[in-house]
Parts: C-alpha cells; sequence; structure tokens
C-alpha cells in the first residue's frame, strides 16, 4: 500500500484568515501503526514576494505526539510537504497523566488507555518581503485529526 498523499492550494494574506482549497474543516486521515501520510501545501498567488519560511510550519499542539513522527520540509520557495508517520494509534495518555508530566518534572510511569483519534494542530509560516525586511506570517490552524484504521 503507498503513502496517502493529501494536496492543499494556499493563498497567504496579510491580514485575516488565509484561503485554502477544500473548506477549511479539519482533514480526516486515518493511518495503521507503521503507515504515514504526506501532506502537500502550495502556496499561490498573484505576488512574487511571498515564500514559505524556515521549514514552512510551527506546531502549535501535537495531541499525542509520542504516537507519530512529524517532520516538515520545504520543496523550493512555494511547497512545504508534512510528513506523518503513526507509530501507535490505539493508545494515548490519560488527562491526569499529562497534567502530572506537565506539573512534575520527575521521571514517571503512566498507564496507556484507548484512543483510537488524535489531532495535530499547526500553522504554516510564509514570509514576504516588503519596504521594511522580511516578515513572517502564520496561517490559521489547519487542524488534521488521525484515526486508527483498526479501532479497538
Amino acid at each position: 500500500m503507498s503513502t496517502p498523499q493529501y494536496e492543499f492550494v494556499v493563498t497567504p494574506k496579510v491580514e485575516g484568515n488565509w484561503i485554502f482549497s477544500g473548506d477549511d474543516k479539519p482533514v480526516k486521515i486515518q493511518l495503521a501503526k507503521g503507515k504515514s501520510a504526506t501532506l502537500k501545501y502550495k502556496l499561490v498567488t498573484d505576488e512574487d514576494d511571498w515564500s514559505f519560511a524556515e521549514n514552512g510550519t510551527f506546531f502549535t499542539e501535537a495531541q499525542d505526539n509520542f504516537n507519530y513522527n512529524l517532520t516538515s520540509k520545504l520543496k523550493g520557495k512555494h511547497t512545504v510537504e508534512v510528513t506523518i508517520e503513526a507509530l501507535n494509534v490505539a493508545n494515548t495518555l490519560s488527562e491526569s497523566d499529562i497534567k502530572a508530566l506537565s506539573a512534575n518534572p520527575d521521571a514517571k510511569v503512566v498507564t496507556l488507555v484507548e484512543n483510537n483519534n488524535s489531532r495535530i494542530e499547526f500553522r504554516l509560516v510564509a514570509q514576504k518581503d516588503s519596504g521594511n525586511g522580511v516578515v513572517r506570517y502564520f496561517s490559521q490552524d489547519p487542524t488534521i485529526v488521525i484515526e486508527d484504521t483498526e479501532p479497538n
């Protein structure tokens, strides 16, 4: 089975929400353990001075991020690819364990609980040359929901 690929056209804006192809609702991806998916975002604008910046993404929250390998790579100035590889899609930390891990720096043992979907939230990062130098712009959040292909 090949890696599923999703493509999106993105039009950045200096103010307000960027325009994404599709309906701007969370993208739902089904991944089994050990499988991956690639999301390709193409920057399309009438203005030549826009391009993706740095690695093209800023991950604001990746629920269950220990269950996934997340990579972001620029492919030229106008394309960024986000690859999500599922490591453990059926289990996660409980809310109380997440709070305990965040509040206390000591080592801790936890028991994972059943969970069949996760959310990954991030913003695309672009830059635009202006008279005052290069400025960074961050998109609204194109949320990704990952669902296990075989729920428990």
